[in-house]
């Protein structure tokens, strides 16, 4: 996964930012490490949950024309869901972090435990029989177990599912449980932080674009997530170019500036 950052050294430096643009990887640790034209490194930690990165994973995969690929992804942005709101829910019960992850540990590699265990937090949170989707585990299996490739029009149709459900919950969440919703990403960010080098500068990023809890709303149906993703990451990997051309005036600026 990719990210278009800058580098916070330059801009404190400077007292503006450099406008350097800086095209960084990151992987399992949603960390990004940095490091810019004058030498400063730095990491870069996203705010994404696991299944927003997966989300827009699947996202990026299929406006390239991988079917599998964003299928497979969509898949785990499912299971990975679950997670979080499982975390949510015990959050609300004042569940300790470490009862959580020793409790986690046992259905950690069971994704049908895992879809259990929401469902009946949901039921005792709420008092009501939370309905899945039986059309979800069709695909998926299809893929993953037997090897089938999709067209862009079934993953698309299966994307819908998926994100209709995520959108679904994520949205009673908001209204029922918001500030332990806040809660749950903060402590996740704190666990990013705590593996980074202490001496290593670093900044935080909203991160994911296609679907991010740090928005005020996302986009109700998944056509229109994918056609607002495919919008906004073309204008900001557009900008790269005049970035550079912002970045060499700022340096010649700031050559000239100090008589050099």
């Amino acid at each position: 996964m990719k990210i278009l950052a800058s580098c916070m050294e330059c801009q404190k430096e400077l007292g503006h930012p450099s406008f350097e643009p800086i095209i960084a990887d990151y992987y399992e640790g949603a960390v990004a490490y940095i490091e810019c034209a004058k030498g400063h490194k730095s990491a870069v930690l996203l705010q994404s949950q696991k299944f927003e990165i997966l989300l827009e994973s699947a996202a990026n995969a299929l406006l390239e024309g991988y079917t599998i690929e964003a299928a497979s992804s969509l898949s785990a942005a499912y299971e990975r869901f679950f997670e979080f709101s499982i975390n949510v829910f015990c959050k609300k019960n004042s569940i300790t972090k470490q009862a959580l992850e020793e409790t986690f540990k046992q259905v950690s590699k069971q994704s049908e435990r895992q879809v259990g265990g929401f469902l009946f937090l949901h039921l005792i949170t709420f008092g009501s029989s939370y309905a899945l989707s039986q059309k979800i585990p069709e695909l998926r299996n299809r893929v993953i177990h037997q090897g089938y490739i999709p067209t862009p029009e079934e993953v698309i149709d299966f994307g819908e599912l998926i994100y209709q459900e995520i959108y679904s919950i994520t949205q009673l969440l908001k209204i029922s449980m918001h500030s332990e919703m806040q809660q749950v990403i903060m402590d996740d960010l704190q666990s990013k932080s705590e593996k980074i080098p202490a001496e290593t500068p670093r900044a935080t990023s909203t991160g994911a674009m296609f679907f991010s809890l740090s928005m005020a709303e996302q986009k109700k149906d998944f056509h229109e997530a994918l056609a607002s993703y495919k919008e906004g990451k073309e204008v900001i990997f557009g900008a790269v170019p005049y970035m550079k051309l912002l970045n060499k005036a700022v340096s010649l600026y700031a050559k000239l500036r100090g008589g050099v």
